[in-house]
């Protein structure tokens, strides 16, 4: 007879594999800043970064695999066989509920949102630390759902044209200032991301065909200032890493923050 611990799977804790390994380089690797021992490491894979043998239960990954993530990879897909040298964008109806679905589980499977639960649901020590971690990501996306957590905002895509990188951090999802408007931002490729603009921009991003605009940026400071946010963000949350395929971006970004301190 086996117990829990023979059928446990190695859970990645929030960021999945399916957006990890879109940052490998030409080697299946990635670079990696450890954000509570300071270093910058060389051998990062999708496969082992950020997961916990029995974190989640098989049944909640199943959820969160076919649910959550199969869905937005099959948006990934589509996307991947998109030409960019237009500036619009045609998505199927679907698009923005998988996206935002994906953003509420990155979200609540986050350490800080577990916190919170714990916090707030005295009996939930009760149980398990695994049925714990799968109560707490099922109901949070839940009620994510519910409360239709992003409304505020519409879903676009930013497309990098520079030779600096897109990082990513566990956290995935960061905001920042874009003409005095909050923006949300989730990297989906070294030179892709997801962007989660105010509705005051729904003129500019939404076409009468139902296509979308998408913004480039060409200038590698705006690039620089983008990966600062995710990067100091994940620094707050003081745990985790954050990921890209070149060293020099996560050696400046270290840089920049020790002299900031």
């Amino acid at each position: 007879m086996s117990n829990k611990k023979d059928n446990a799977v190695s859970s990645h804790i929030q960021m999945p594999k399916l957006l990890l390994k879109r940052f490998h380089n030409e080697y299946n690797r990635f670079y990696y800043y450890d954000v509570k021992n300071k270093f910058i490491g060389k051998n990062g894979t999708a496969e082992s970064t950020n997961t916990e043998l029995g974190y989640y239960s098989v049944g909640m990954e199943h959820y969160l695999r076919d649910s959550i993530e199969t869905p937005f990879g099959e948006m990934l897909s589509l996307l991947e066989k998109t030409s960019f040298n237009n500036q619009t964008l045609a998505m199927p109806s679907s698009f923005e509920t998988t996206t935002k679905n994906f953003l509420y589980a990155l979200i609540v499977r986050g350490p800080k949102f577990e916190n919170q639960m714990n916090e707030a649901e005295d009996w939930l020590q009760i149980f398990t630390r695994q049925e714990q971690h799968d109560f707490i990501a099922y109901k949070g996306i839940d009620i994510a759902k519910e409360n239709n957590l992003l409304s505020n905002f519409i879903v676009t895509f930013m497309i990098n044209e520079t030779d600096i990188p897109f990082v990513l951090s566990m956290d995935g999802l960061y905001g920042y200032s874009f003409n005095n408007y909050l923006v949300l931002n989730l990297p989906i490729s070294p030179k892709i991301t997801v962007s989660l603009f105010p509705k005051h921009y729904s003129n500019r991003v939404k076409q009468k065909d139902g296509s979308i605009s998408m913004f480039q940026i060409n200038k590698s400071d705006d690039v620089m200032i983008m990966n600062q946010a995710s990067f100091l963000a994940q620094i707050k949350r003081n745990w985790g890493y954050v990921v890209c395929p070149q060293k020099e971006e996560l050696e400046r970004l270290k840089k920049m923050y020790i002299c900031s301190k």
